[in-house]
């Protein structure tokens, strides 16, 4: 691994101190009868536009749950939208392995993330044990920064693209790329995340052809 900085569905709900303009929390959402889990790396910084119409997209097209996953047990603020984001699941809890896709959001908090071994070292578990993963904007280099994109086509902000390929990462300049295998699919913002959740639940949901 590379270390290194460089439907039942919860509703969303204010929380009880937000500001009368504040947007609304992001929380968890679970189903009648999922079929499937998606996992999303959340931290302080993280970029909410890229978890809420993406994951969205993706937890359709899958049927399926979606938790939160962070370091502690703990609301965490996100940017871009300012919004709190609350968590489900610690990444020491079992259950934060058992994804079938894996979202990794972008966000100002990137680099003091990848600084973090332990997370690292999830992070390159998490991807390796889920069906499909998805990495958006500077998600990219997260996923990069725990070995995961070595070799393989990739994509993420376009400010982004010389770290990337620094961390061993083939740098397509393109909305979106994926790995020869298709099972992970990088996006540079939450727009194009959003075209590639629909073609990657279609293929975590169907098998590859």
């Amino acid at each position: 691994m590379v270390f290194g900085s460089s439907l039942f569905r919860c509703t969303t709900t204010p929380s009880k101190s937000a500001a009368p303009f504040a947007l609304p929390d992001l929380w968890p959402e679970r189903r009648d009868e999922a079929r499937a889990q998606v996992g999303v790396l959340v931290y302080q910084g993280v970029t909410t536009a890229e978890i809420d119409d993406p994951v969205r997209k993706l937890a359709d097209g899958i049927e399926a749950d979606v938790v939160h996953i962070g370091a502690a047990a703990e609301p965490v603020v996100g940017v871009e939208p300012v919004r709190t984001v609350h968590v489900t699941l610690t990444t020491s809890d079992h259950a934060a392995l058992r994804n079938d896709v894996l979202v990794i959001p972008g966000g100002l908090g990137w680099e003091r993330l990848v600084d973090d071994i332990a997370l690292m070292s999830w992070v390159a578990d998490a991807s390796k044990a889920a069906g499909g993963v998805l990495a958006i904007s500077t998600g990219s280099l997260i996923l990069a920064s725990a070995g995961r994109l070595v070799g393989h086509a990739a994509t993420g902000h376009w400010l982004a693209r010389d770290v990337l390929a620094a961390l061993g990462a083939q740098v397509h300049t393109g909305r979106t790329a994926q790995s020869e295998d298709h099972r992970t699919v990088t996006a540079a913002g939450a727009q194009s995340a959003i075209e590639a959740a629909a073609e990657l639940a279609e293929r975590v949901r169907w098998g590859p052809a």
